[in-house]
């Protein structure tokens, strides 16, 4: 478990390699700056390091590239993967002056979001992986007022979407990665978390 604590923001991780495994092939990126936050989760296809190159590949795209836009970052990630295994990813960036959230994923890491601890909603991310062919990105914008709560998970976690309550009654993104640490999870996959919250007060 890892905790990153921001100026407006705060974000927590947890990360667990499959079974077998010493290197997780999940990566994940967190950074703020005073105008916007950004975090990402990549999983390259398949588990060990192989997966974890293409992963991390895609996370130094976006430390290269933070300050692009969503639908950019993914071009590029797409583009700097193309010589790799491959990997799915989403991306969330929100934007403290527009006070908006924005989103695109492709493959199975999944994203819920909630504006106000108002009910959390769990848009689908574009079927598919990133491994340089062309694509077109779904790109979605989430407006909030004051707070902002999110998270991010691979498919080795085992968050049901029903779990929408660990955004609308959240204590701290860390008491939620604490307590979706202790949840059940396929030890036949690498298995990443990222929870944030983001408040405007």
């Amino acid at each position: 478990m890892e905790h990153y604590q921001y100026s407006r923001a705060s974000v927590s991780s947890y990360q667990k390699p499959k079974k077998g495994n010493d290197l997780c092939g999940d990566s994940f990126y967190v950074k703020e700056t005073d105008d916007y936050l950004i975090c990402a989760v990549a999983d390259g296809l398949g588990s060990g390091k192989m997966a974890k190159e293409a992963s991390g590949a895609a996370t130094d795209i976006i430390d290269q590239n933070h300050y692009e836009t969503v639908e950019q970052l993914m071009h590029l990630c797409n583009d700097g993967l193309r010589h790799t295994r491959g990997a799915v990813i989403a991306i969330v960036k929100v934007d403290y002056n527009n006070q908006t959230a924005t989103y695109s994923g492709v493959g199975n890491i999944r994203f819920m979001i909630s504006a106000e601890r108002q009910r959390a909603v769990h848009p689908l991310p574009k079927v598919g992986f990133l491994v340089g062919k062309p694509e077109r990105f779904k790109v979605q914008d989430f407006n909030f007022e004051k707070e902002l709560t999110f998270m991010l998970y691979s498919d080795g976690m085992d968050i049901h979407t029903q779990s929408r309550s660990l955004l609308t009654k959240m204590i701290s993104p860390k008491e939620s990665v604490k307590y979706i640490s202790g949840l059940p999870q396929d030890i036949n996959d690498d298995a990443t978390v990222l929870v944030g919250q983001v408040n405007m007060s």
